[in-house]
């Protein structure tokens, strides 16, 4: 495995995963590059500053392939992934919608174990980790709090009615969707939260540790349970310059 997921405990005492390049951060690029070339038939044009939306994607991109492989996947297992961004890495528009949602309907019809995994994502290059409060607002608009459409209810008819378009769930399996929303955040047990922070690994572990705990507490006073949040931090060496580099086809990190 070309990276690292590790839990460690954060100064409030939450569980915080933290993924990181195994043995190194140059083993980490290779494999995302790798990933990228699966997808790629035909490269963009060469750029040499990275843009907002562009970062957006390649996060998300990052993001999902690590829960892919970190065991959330597998039709045979149950799992069932929809995605956003992830979707079109080196395009500079970030599209609208939830970033990575994945739907887990035990094999064995036992719907106790049903499980729906929101993974919003946020990357910066930046060394503060300011950003991370971003993520906060993400989880806020699933409660239909915002102005604009968003909130999970109107999020839940898109996720079915894709669900049934793309992948034909019968009516019975969308049905077990629909029992894993709730229209108060705190009766979501069905629902785990995976606020995901991609960043520059010079930030630092401690860092991380801190924003990503405080993102935690700012998503629970909004009335989240505790335990049905974790949070991601994947980080990179100089994140900003290896984006640039993913996006010129380049193998190597610079």
């Amino acid at each position: 495995m070309a990276f690292k997921r590790s839990l460690s405990k954060s100064s409030g005492g939450r569980s915080i995963h933290l993924v990181r390049g195994n043995p190194d951060c140059e083993t980490f690029y290779q494999w995302i590059h790798n990933e990228l070339t699966k997808i790629t038939k035909k490269w963009p044009p060469e750029i040499s500053e990275l843009k907002t939306g562009r970062r957006g994607n390649l996060g998300e991109f990052i993001s999902y392939k690590v829960a892919r492989s970190s065991g959330l996947y597998g039709k045979s297992k149950g799992y069932t992934i929809a995605i956003m961004g992830a979707l079109t890495p080196l395009q500079d528009g970030a599209p609208t919608g939830l970033d990575t949602t994945i739907i887990h309907l035990d094999p064995n019809g036992d719907t106790s174990k049903d499980r729906l995994y929101i993974m919003e994502v946020k990357t910066t290059g930046a060394i503060d980790l300011k950003y991370a409060s971003a993520l906060v607002g993400d989880y806020e608009k699933l409660l239909g709090k915002a102005k604009f459409a968003g909130s999970l209810g109107e999020r839940m008819n898109w996720l079915q009615g894709y669900l049934m378009e793309v992948h034909e769930f019968s009516p019975a399996e969308l049905e077990r969707v629909g029992d894993l929303f709730q229209p108060k955040a705190e009766d979501c047990t069905g629902i785990t939260l995976l606020p995901t922070l991609v960043h520059d690994r010079k930030a630092g572990d401690s860092a991380a540790l801190t924003a990503l705990d405080d993102v935690a507490v700012k998503i629970e006073g909004l009335g989240w349970r505790q335990d049905c949040i974790e949070a991601w931090s994947i980080a990179i060496t100089d994140l900003t310059s290896c984006f640039i580099h993913l996006s010129n086809n380049k193998s190597s990190m610079p």
